[in-house]
């Protein structure tokens, strides 16, 4: 599968806009700690929670802290479902640009927000939270962003290439995922909380100016019938990505497609979960991280996965997508065990190097995907998808932060034992799959190839039927003496006819 000169579109766009929400997780998860730690106890206590004689202390923050972030998440992923539906049937219908804009955009009103939770740490509620989750959510949030640039991606990527093409889009999130950690654990560090979220909101606008200067807009092949004011908001966006998804698609397009949405539906619900945990994890007893040491381990893990997208999974681009898939879950559900079994900093490290494979199951899933659909189905798909992402963290939070307090003080890795577990689901379900999307390919080649042969064939026929077509030009002067000369013959012919 040759990449070609690969030309960059809208990967800046996913990567400025993870680069700002990986900053915001762990700055954010700070907060919240802080802030339930100062809101029940003294400046003294908190400064030595992790002492025994503040033991019951430090499993309040814990607990509290736990449900203050799964109301964030709550807030987010319940404002952004229906957005992002949305904006996904937009994209096919109006082009893909104007729907690119809208989550930074809600994401500066929301960074003002942390700002001022930031600044007034003491006396502002920690509910402020649930305000800004609220309102990037409204503008479909980091799911909408990744719907909106794949969908741009898919549509002017072939189908040979989507896999290593979306591969690449998807290691921006990894790429943000590395720096957006560390980078904040520094600025913070050096600055305080407020220009960390200031940071943040310059993100965001940086963003809104790329698109709108440098991103090129894709219009549908067939134009809307109606204008944004009088369609944009009808329900039949909302229903067209569940009609993409469950109407009837020849060689059984329709089965592998909904078996690669649930086996993708448990990998985005073992992430979510693990994110949602981790830092409380490492806070907690035996490892007692700070937030700084945090932003290592983040960061390590994201650049690992960075380094497995853009560097191994191009040489292995001939593999069978399925195989790829099966390939990173092996080393996810490795890298979960590890990271359960941890008991010191070593051990913690280790899991993410043991996980080094698994950014490739949804970027592949992601490409398998597309591949089962139109062009023009490629936003209302990607919204289902978001959908599917913003429901999994949902669930997924509702789930490890209820488990991971219930559980600390029995089995601390529980949850992620249990994650595990699960994604041995997707395993058998991508082997189940893996003949019948190989026969599917090999039939859109063939067809692809006809196509290519056909055009060929139209333009030879073009160019001999122009050519036949064509008057003969008419002869210059330095022609008709040449070929004068050559009728009457050369001058010694000529005087040798006189002669006789």
């Amino acid at each position: 599968m040759a990449v070609g000169c690969y030309r960059v579109t809208v990967e800046p766009v996913l990567f400025l806009y993870m680069l700002a929400v990986f900053i915001l997780l762990p700055a954010l998860q700070d907060v919240i700690y802080t802030k339930v730690c100062l809101g029940d106890f003294s400046q003294d206590v908190c400064d030595d929670l992790y002492s025994s004689k503040n033991s019951d202390a430090l499993d309040t923050v814990q607990a509290a802290s736990s449900h203050w972030v799964l109301g964030s998440t709550f807030s987010l992923s319940l404002s952004s479902i229906i957005t992002a539906q949305f904006l996904g049937s937009w994209s096919d219908t109006f082009g893909r640009k104007v729907p690119m804009l809208l989550p930074p955009l809600a994401a500066v009103f929301a960074s003002f927000v942390y700002i001022v939770l930031s600044v007034k740490l003491t006396e502002a509620p920690v509910s402020l939270v649930l305000l800004a989750s609220v309102i990037t959510g409204c503008g479909g949030g980091f799911s909408s962003c990744i719907m909106t640039c794949m969908s741009y991606v898919a549509q002017v990527s072939s189908a040979q290439t989507r896999t290593v093409h979306v591969g690449i889009l998807e290691s921006m999130i990894y790429i943000g995922g590395t720096l957006g950690p560390m980078l904040g654990g520094w600025i913070q560090q050096a600055w305080g909380r407020s220009a960390t979220f200031t940071i943040i909101m310059a993100l965001h606008a940086l963003i809104i100016i790329y698109i709108v200067i440098f991103v090129r807009n894709i219009r549908p092949r067939r134009p809307a019938e109606a204008s944004w004011v009088k369609s944009g908001c009808t329900f039949h966006h909302l229903r067209r990505s569940v009609v993409t998804v469950f109407k009837h698609r020849q060689e059984n397009r329709r089965t592998c497609l909904l078996w690669l949405l649930a086996a993708a539906s448990v990998i985005m619900f073992c992430t979510a979960g693990e994110i949602d945990i981790s830092y409380l994890y490492v806070k907690d007893k035996p490892i007692e991280w700070p937030f700084v040491k945090y932003t290592w381990y983040f960061s390590l893990k994201y650049g690992l996965g960075v380094l497995s997208l853009v560097v191994v999974l191009p040489l292995c681009s001939r593999a069978p997508d399925m195989l790829l898939v099966a390939a990173g879950l092996l080393s996810k559900v490795a890298g979960l065990v590890f990271l359960a079994l941890a008991w010191n900093d070593a051990t913690i490290f280790s899991s993410a190097a043991i996980a080094l494979l698994s950014s490739w199951p949804v970027s592949t899933l992601r490409a398998a995907m597309s591949k089962l659909v139109e062009p023009n189905e490629q936003g209302t798909l990607f919204a289902f998808v978001a959908l599917l992402e913003n429901s999994c963290t949902l669930l997924a939070s509702g789930v490890f932060n209820s488990l991971y307090p219930a559980t600390r003080h029995v089995l601390k890795g529980f949850p992620f034992f249990m994650a595990a577990v699960l994604l041995f689901c997707p395993l058998i379900i991508i082997s189940f799959l893996h003949r019948s999307l190989l026969r599917i390919n090999a039939i859109e080649f063939e067809e692809l190839s006809e196509e290519v042969r056909g055009i060929e064939d139209e333009d030879e026929e073009e160019r001999s039927i122009q050519s036949a077509g064509e008057p003969e030009p008419f002869p210059t002067q330095e022609q008709e003496e040449s070929e004068a000369v050559l009728a009457e013959g050369t001058p010694d012919q000529g005087m040798a006819r006189e002669g006789e």
